[in-house]
């Protein structure tokens, strides 16, 4: 995992951060109702301040335009603007598969069960 920062913040040159790092710093927030675990988890689980977001662009954009700080994955290449610095001592997140209880659609059941035979072999 990494922080996704702006390319001029101060800690944008470094090869690796830790979330002591990050402290007292704006992070994007995800909307109330978010499931408390996936919360904690994308927020290195402290409660953090700062705009909610409710897609991957707009976590993007709330760093470009806020300068607010947010996890994302390492590999994942951010606009020119944004830089991700490796974070020490945060695991890679699990694969959670999440979706509306009262949603009939087929789709989603049959994709659930596919996902989580493939997690299991």
């Amino acid at each position: 995992m990494g922080a996704v920062l702006r390319a001029d913040d101060p800690l944008a040159g470094r090869d690796r951060l830790a979330l002591a790092d990050l402290a007292g710093r704006r992070w994007f927030r995800f909307p109330d109702g978010t499931d408390a675990h996936w919360q904690a988890y994308w927020h290195g689980g402290e409660p953090r301040e700062g705009p909610v977001v409710r897609a991957v662009q707009e976590c993007l954009q709330a760093v470009l335009w806020n300068g607010t700080v947010g996890l994302m994955p390492l590999g994942h290449h951010p606009p020119g603007e944004l830089v991700v610095v490796p974070l020490s001592g945060m695991a890679p997140n699990p694969v959670v598969v999440a979706w509306r209880d009262a949603d009939a659609n087929p789709l989603i059941r049959s994709f659930a069960r596919i996902a989580t035979a493939a997690y299991r072999a």
